[in-house]
């Protein structure tokens, strides 16, 4: 049977539904399939070109070195780059092909686009972890992602901490001007975290009621002030009667868990509004 299909091969790489690159050991591109034209691309033009170009620039061929020098199997995803631009999110799984030496030879990879499965994923998560008040992420999302990047810092060294804020005297003027109007104020808050927080760094969270959370990674105590203080100068330019902000900062030990950590903010907190300093850390 086997014999039957070798004078096909060619053809069956060429017109199959995934992309198809073939790559020599410096990553170079040796044959890329018929599939790449629903990209823009012309297949013939790529050949010899580094395979990074396909790639968006956050991709500096790290893994493929590691391929080639573990000749190993890896599947990960990247940004595949159309050739007008567009970032197409793609699942590639690559296989480094060896001789009778164990030499490399190339390294095949299959690129498949998982675009509207991100987005699906992206869709569930919102449905799941999303506060659709205020647009920021819920409680239940804050102790997932917490709990990650308190690894992550483990591993990496790194310093997070956590703002906890409460908007004081929210019941009053909830109960005074009625809940459609604290809901916009609610609303208005969370607009005022995300336009304030470092995009794609740090997170916000409604942690309940009139109580909000930040999640800030790679924290250093002036850049975490400059950000707190810029979220109660934009909630105060609201102008709104008889309303301020009290923030409680805590910084992760090594070793701490979460508990502990939103304690120290919750006791932050409390000092800042019997201060009257409004941040305290």
């Amino acid at each position: 049977m086997l014999e039957k299909i070798l004078p096909y091969v060619e053809k069956i790489l060429r017109y199959a539904n995934e992309i198809f690159v073939i790559k020599d050991k410096e990553n170079r591109i040796v044959f890329v399939n018929d599939k790449i034209k629903e990209y823009g691309y012309n297949p013939y033009e790529l050949i010899g070109k580094s395979y990074l170009c396909l790639l968006s620039s956050k991709h500096k061929g790290r893994r493929f070195k590691k391929i080639v020098e573990g000749k190993i199997f890896l599947n990960y995803e990247v940004e595949f780059v159309t050739s007008d631009g567009k970032i197409v999110e793609a699942l590639e799984s690559n296989s480094p092909i060896c001789d009778d030496n164990g030499d490399i030879l190339f390294v095949v990879s299959i690129l498949t686009d998982i675009s509207r499965y991100k987005k699906l994923q992206k869709r569930l998560l919102e449905s799941t972890y999303m506060d659709y008040l205020t647009g920021l992420y819920n409680v239940r999302y804050f102790y997932k992602r917490i709990g990650e990047e308190i690894k992550r810092a483990n591993r990496k060294r790194e310093n997070i901490a956590v703002v906890l804020i409460d908007i004081d005297n929210f019941k009053k003027y909830n109960d005074f001007f009625g809940h459609e109007e604290g809901n916009r104020l609610l609303k208005e808050f969370g607009n005022i975290i995300k336009s304030s927080i470092r995009e794609g760094i740090d997170i916000g969270f409604r942690f309940g009621g009139d109580e909000f959370i930040i999640l800030v990674t790679q924290a250093e105590k002036n850049g975490i002030m400059r950000i707190t203080s810029r979220i109660r100068q934009k909630f105060l330019a609201l102008n709104t009667q008889f309303l301020d902000l009290s923030m409680g900062i805590s910084y992760y030990e090594p070793g701490e868990d979460v508990r502990s950590l939103i304690v120290k903010a919750d006791q932050n907190l409390y000092k800042a509004k019997v201060s009257q300093t409004k941040i305290v850390e």
